[in-house]
């Protein structure tokens, strides 16, 4: 089964087509609107603004309207306002779906209810720690941080799959990016994506589209990613008495024999699911 977005689900029900998902997706996503595109319009912000508190997002662990409170540049009531309005805007894909024309009513319905019940282990959105693996609540940070920063530099909405452990190296991908960490603590973050997925975190973390752009600027763009997302995670880690360094984001050069980075370690390996595509955490001990 494994966890997987609604849009996914009807895919491999052969009830869309990808060009139909792709489409409501993009509509979907002109239809909800970011947090600060509403401050925006509301005159609650300007640009520089919203940039201030996106370069300041990268280095906390903070939801956009919280840190514009924290900076004095919102007011709690005005976050409020905005949070109603998304909440009152916001439409589903099943929604965008039924509005192209893909869907009609009745399917929608029954569809959505066999899709609940299929994803009903996955409802809460807790993340699982595998049997076997050192330091759990250490690899829940690194997890929840990765999906948040997703979420805030790449406007990736990710779930996590079923976590598992294995000594073997990861299958060939678009980029493969490695962080080692140590101090009290030492381990391998390796973060493997696809082309895809990876224009949409460079794109993010450099602040214009670069679809078709040059495998180095992509690189260049989801290093960068990496390197926030470890930041955050040592920055948590510390709050918790873990002291831990990292060093500079490397791409992992693939050879013909394949990847060497797990090199018989055990590793954690995490499945992230977003409607735009997959990507895997994988987080080697020692």
């Amino acid at each position: 089964m494994g966890v997987k977005f609604f849009g996914q689900y009807l895919l491999e029900k052969n009830i869309i087509t990808p060009p139909q998902l792709i489409e409501a997706v993009e509509y979907q996503e002109s239809k909800n609107l970011k947090f600060g595109e509403y401050a925006l319009s509301k005159g609650y912000l300007t640009e520089k603004d919203i940039e201030r508190i996106q370069n300041e997002q990268k280095r906390v662990d903070m939801r956009f309207g919280e840190l514009a409170v924290k900076l004095n540049i919102l007011t709690s009531a005005q976050v409020q306002e905005i949070l109603t309005r998304q909440k009152n805007d916001h439409i589903f894909i099943g929604e965008a779906l039924l509005q192209k024309s893909f869907l009609t009513p009745d399917i929608l319905q029954r569809e959505l209810s066999l899709f609940k019940e299929d994803q009903s282990q996955y409802a809460t959105g807790e993340i699982m720690i595998p049997a076997g693996a050192a330091n759990p609540e250490v690899i829940k940070s690194m997890v929840d941080l990765t999906q948040k920063m997703l979420q805030r530099v790449a406007y990736l909405n990710v779930k996590i799959g079923d976590g598992f452990i294995s000594n073997n190296e990861p299958r060939k991908n678009f980029l493969l990016i490695s962080v080692s960490m140590s101090g009290n603590l030492k381990y391998e973050y390796v973060f493997s994506s696809s082309q895809g997925i990876s224009e949409i975190i460079a794109s993010g973390v450099i602040g214009e589209d670069i679809k078709g752009g040059s495998r180095e600027d992509i690189s260049d763009g989801v290093r960068e990613f990496c390197n926030i997302a470890c930041g955050n995670i040592i920055a948590k880690l510390s709050q918790k008495g873990k002291s831990m360094d990292i060093s500079p984001p490397q791409e992992v050069v693939l050879s013909s024999d394949g990847y060497d980075i797990v090199k018989g370690r055990k590793a954690v390996y995490y499945p992230l699911v977003s409607p735009r595509g997959d990507s895997t955490l994988i987080l080697i001990e020692g």
